[in-house]
């Protein structure tokens, strides 16, 4: 029975939207485990999306390239840090531990400090060292969120209650984010959020999944255009700065670009302010989703089905091509690499407009089209 753990540990490394897709799991186990020690093992940034979880009771922060490094300059220190690394896990006595990480590493070495209990999921045989284990070929036909809901059933808990995303925010940054709205003399303006890149999960070959700059800012120029209420906020890391100039430029004096200028829970707090959040499939996609705010977002190499908004509803409109029988490539956690790259090519920038003029207009009743018609919801 569920009841009988006492300590546990849920371990997801990956990026931003995959640890927001695991909040519904979360609940779900604090739900049937009230009494329950609930520890989540994260990488150094997203310690911020579960720090005010309050079905999580400590955080244990895991950077797999920070010890890379720390190995690289020192093996001693490697050692070092190794060592206490293991030791914090030792002293928690965990009897239940959930990996999500699809690797064997964390696994093995929870078997070897006696963790009886292991569940997660076995992709290419790399659950090997896990007492229970779900195999998989990909997350594909349905969401990931549903995929890490599967997981509860191999520790006997099958009734899941809701299944939307979780991120609380602490109050301070939402009294931050009110000061600089009120320092800019923004306050009376209708924000909008704009996020041209697709966040650091794809490193290097994260072009692959970005809409071109330019078709967010015609998007945004048109959207501006229509409406003087609007103030828009552009998103990104600062390897991605370069890619807001077309739409910072596009805008004016409309924009306020906070590109590699603000740590995450900052980023969180502005984000929930926005009417509308436009963006690439990206983990901004699913922090905005946590918040209640209405996206559009553009799809290319990766399905929707499986990593799109959750769960999807009519605030959350998802832009993509149809048909080309080619897509979508990332399939099994591989990209194929493609040379025309017409998934994304060829969304058309006015269908992206119009999704995005459908999304505000219930909340700006006075917003125009491009001929300088006023919109009418139910008719677009």
């Amino acid at each position: 029975m569920p009841g009988k753990y006492k300590k546990i540990l849920i371990i997801n490394t990956f990026g931003i939207g995959d640890v927001l897709f695991s909040t519904p799991m979360v609940r779900t186990l604090r739900e049937h485990m009230p009494n329950a020690i609930i520890d989540f093992m994260c990488n150094k940034r997203c310690r911020y999306l579960m720090r005010s979880n309050k079905n999580i009771d400590d955080i244990i922060i895991f950077e797999k390239d920070n010890f890379r490094e720390i190995f690289h300059k020192s093996k001693i220190e490697f050692i070092k840090e190794m060592c206490g690394f293991i030791k914090k896990i030792k002293r928690a006595k965990y009897d239940l531990a959930i990996d999500l990480s699809l690797g064997y590493q964390i696994s093995l070495l929870l078997k070897l400090l006696g963790v009886k209990k292991r569940s997660g999921f076995n992709y290419r045989e790399r659950g090997r060292f896990l007492t229970d284990k779900l195999r998989i070929k990909g997350f594909e036909d349905k969401h990931v969120v549903e995929y890490y809901l599967d997981i509860l059933r191999l520790i006997g808990i099958s009734e899941i209650s809701g299944k939307g995303l979780e991120l609380a925010l602490p109050q301070e940054f939402e009294r931050w984010a009110d000061e600089f709205i009120d320092k800019n003399k923004i306050g009376s303006k209708k924000l909008i959020g704009i996020a041209p890149g697709g966040g650091k999960s794809w490193g290097r070959y994260a072009e692959y999944r970005r809409w071109e700059p330019k078709n967010f800012a015609y998007v945004a120029e048109r959207l501006s255009r229509e409406n003087e209420e609007l103030f828009f906020l552009i998103f990104g890391s600062k390897e991605e700065k370069k890619l807001s100039q077309p739409i910072e430029e596009a805008l004016g004096g409309k924009a306020i670009n906070l590109c590699g200028k603000l740590p995450l829970p900052q980023s969180i707090a502005f984000i929930k302010k926005c009417q509308l959040l436009l963006c690439n499939d990206g983990g901004i996609l699913h922090i905005a989703v946590s918040q209640g705010v209405k996206t559009v977002s553009i799809f290319g190499p990766v399905d929707d089905k499986a990593y799109g908004p959750y769960p999807m509803s009519d605030n959350h409109k998802v832009v993509k091509v149809k048909g080309l029988g080619c897509g979508p490539c990332y399939r099994k956690f591989k990209h194929k690499m493609c040379k025309t790259h017409n998934c994304l090519k060829m969304i058309d920038k006015d269908i992206v407009l119009k999704c995005a003029e459908k999304s505000l207009v219930k909340n700006l009743p006075g917003l125009r089209t491009r001929t300088g018609q006023k919109l009418n919801h139910e008719k677009v």
